[in-house]
C-alpha cells in the first residue's frame, strides 16, 4: 500500500510540474462588426474555433468601416497578445502595407481577409474573386435591360481594394453592351445611410437611370429605400454584393434584381483552418489567393431554387 501511495503522490507531482501544452493563438481584426458579412464572418470563425481545443481565437472589429487609425490600433493591440497569425481585412490598400510588414517583421504570420492590400506583402490571402463577382452580376442587369439604357454604380470608399475591384468588374462588363451608358460613380462608403443619400441624389441628376448599381448589400438596400421613395420600383434596377440574407429575401420578392453570395461563413472558416495550419507549419495552402468563391443570384435563380426545395 505504501508503495502504491508513493507512485500516486509521485505521478501528481510529475502532472503538476509539467508545462501547460501551449495553444495555437490566431487573431482576426475586421473593418465593422456592424456590417452582417463580417459579423458572418466571426461567427462562422468562431464555430471553426470551437471544434479545435488547442486554438485560441480572438476576433475584433472598429466601429465603423472606414475607421483605419481604429483598425490599426486594433492590429497593434492584437499583436500585443502574442498571437501566432494575424489576419485583417485591409481597409485602406496602400497605407496598410506597412502595417501587415510591421506585424511580419514581429515574427507573426499575416492573413489578409475580403479587402486585400494593393501588394502581397502577406503570407496569403482569403476571400472571393470580386472583381468576376461583379462582372457578373452587372451582366446580368445589362441583360434584364436589354443591352441599353443609362446606369449608376455606387462604390465603396474610394481606393479600397474591395470597392475598386467590384468597380472595375462592372465598368469592364458594361463595355460589351454598348447601349449601356454609365453615368457616373458615387461613393457611398458602405454604409445603407449614405447609399440612400446618393441615389437619392443619382435619381435627381438622371431620372431616366434605368439601374443602380450598387458594390455591396448594405449600399443597395438604401438604394432600394429610394427608389421606393420616388415610386420606381420595377422601374429601376438595382444590384448589391454579398449575398447577406435582407438582401436576398428583397431579390426574391424582385425588389434587387441581384446580389453576389461570396460565402462570409467560408471565408471566417478558411482563416481559422489556414491559420492553424501556418501556425504549424503545415503548409498546406499553396500560391497567394485562397479563393473561396462567388455566385451570382438574380431573382429568376433564387425562386428557382426555393422552388426546387419546396419553399413558399
Amino acid at each position: 500500500m505504501r508503495l502504491a501511495l508513493s507512485a500516486a503522490t509521485l505521478g501528481l507531482a510529475i502532472a503538476l510540474s509539467s508545462p501547460a501544452v501551449a495553444k495555437t493563438k490566431i487573431g482576426i481584426v475586421v473593418e465593422t462588426l456592424g456590417n452582417p458579412y463580417f459579423a458572418c464572418l466571426k461567427k462562422a470563425a468562431e464555430q471553426e474555433a470551437a471544434k479545435h481545443p488547442d486554438l485560441e481565437l480572438s476576433v475584433i472589429g472598429a466601429a465603423t468601416g472606414t475607421d483605419l487609425a481604429g483598425m490599426t490600433r486594433m492590429i497593434e493591440d492584437t499583436m500585443q497578445k502574442k498571437v501566432d497569425v494575424l489576419a485583417f481585412s485591409a481597409i485602406d490598400p496602400n497605407a496598410m502595407i506597412s502595417t501587415a510588414t510591421k506585424v511580419k517583421n514581429a515574427g507573426i504570420k499575416v492573413l489578409i481577409h475580403s479587402d486585400d492590400l494593393a501588394q502581397q506583402v502577406a503570407d496569403h490571402f482569403i476571400g472571393p474573386d470580386q472583381q468576376a463577382g461583379e462582372a457578373a452580376v452587372a451582366r446580368t442587369a445589362a441583360v434584364n435591360l436589354d443591352g441599353k439604357g443609362k446606369v449608376a454604380i455606387i462604390e465603396g470608399v474610394p481606393g479600397n481594394m474591395s470597392s475598386e475591384l467590384r468597380k472595375k468588374g462592372a465598368q469592364e462588363a458594361f463595355k460589351d453592351y454598348p447601349g449601356i451608358e454609365v453615368v457616373g460613380v458615387w461613393a457611398a462608403n458602405w454604409d445603407r445611410a449614405q447609399g440612400l443619400q446618393k441615389a437619392e441624389d443619382i435619381l435627381t441628376a438622371h431620372p431616366d437611370v434605368a439601374a443602380i448599381i450598387a458594390v455591396n448589400d448594405e449600399m443597395a438596400l438604401g438604394a432600394l429605400q429610394a427608389v421606393k421613395a420616388r415610386n420606381k420600383l420595377g422601374k429601376v434596377l438595382i444590384t448589391g454584393f454579398n449575398g447577406v440574407p435582407e438582401a436576398i429575401k428583397h431579390v426574391e420578392k424582385g425588389d434587387l434584381l441581384a446580389t453576389v453570395l461570396t460565402y462570409c461563413d467560408a471565408v471566417g472558416r478558411q482563416i481559422v483552418l489556414t491559420g492553424m495550419d501556418m501556425a504549424t507549419g503545415g503548409g498546406k495552402a499553396k500560391g497567394y489567393t485562397i479563393d473561396t468563391g462567388t455566385i451570382p443570384l438574380d431573382t429568376k435563380l433564387v425562386k428557382t431554387v426555393g422552388a426546387a426545395l419546396g419553399a413558399k
